[in-house]
């Protein structure tokens, strides 16, 4: 239904944007009104938009099957870990956040807004939320997850409720589309150095 006029639309019009509210779709003509309302609000602060993937990027995540029972017990301690490991039993997963990932949060916070991109399922991309923002200063509802896509195996750009123009991606793969290329340019695309903690832990 139309928000405006109540007239009842077609069903597979527009975008549907379920992880800001369940169930809403967007139609193109408001998509592109709220683009250009972010967008006078971003130079206002004088800020872009940071996409973030999860995986190998922000943490490293392995399930608790693939540990053995040596490694367990050596692997989970505190003193060792630090704080920055968490293990997610109704995930059946562990995880390892990147050195001084919260730090690098802080500070990028303060020249963009941000939100999370990730290929895993929706349960998984909100509890790596959790455990990288426990206050909610950083992403607040923006995590997208690939239940929310609408390209298999891609992130497709067009979830993102700012205009590429502003865009910057954070990721270690390049499975990103934009809205008029198969790729985003290379001057919006940063690599990091794919971080693999467990893989390296067991090698040594």
């Amino acid at each position: 239904m139309c928000i405006c006029c109540g007239q009842t639309l077609d069903g597979e019009s527009g975008l549907l944007f379920g992880y800001i509210h369940k169930g809403l779709r967007l139609h193109d003509v408001e998509v592109s009104r709220l683009r250009n309302i972010d967008m006078k609000n971003l130079l206002c602060r004088k800020k872009l938009y940071l996409v973030l993937d999860l995986d190998h990027t922000l943490l490293n995540s392995t399930t608790l099957n693939r540990l053995s029972q040596e490694e367990m017990p050596i692997i989970t301690q505190k003193s060792y870990l630090e704080g920055s490991l968490f293990m997610m039993e109704q995930l059946q997963m562990v995880t390892k956040l990147r050195p001084f990932v919260r730090t690098f949060l802080k500070e990028a916070s303060e020249i963009f807004d941000m939100c999370i991109y990730t290929m895993g399922d929706r349960s998984y991309a909100l509890e790596m939320a959790r455990l990288l923002d426990p206050q909610r200063e950083y992403f607040n509802a923006n995590v997208i997850s690939r239940d929310d896509g609408t390209r298999r195996r891609k992130k497709d750009l067009r979830m993102v409720l700012e205009k590429e123009s502003a865009i910057l991606i954070l990721d270690d793969t390049e499975r990103v589309s934009c809205k008029k290329s198969k790729l985003p340019r290379p001057d919006k695309l940063f690599g990091p150095i794919r971080y693999d903690f467990f893989r390296l832990y067991v090698e040594h």
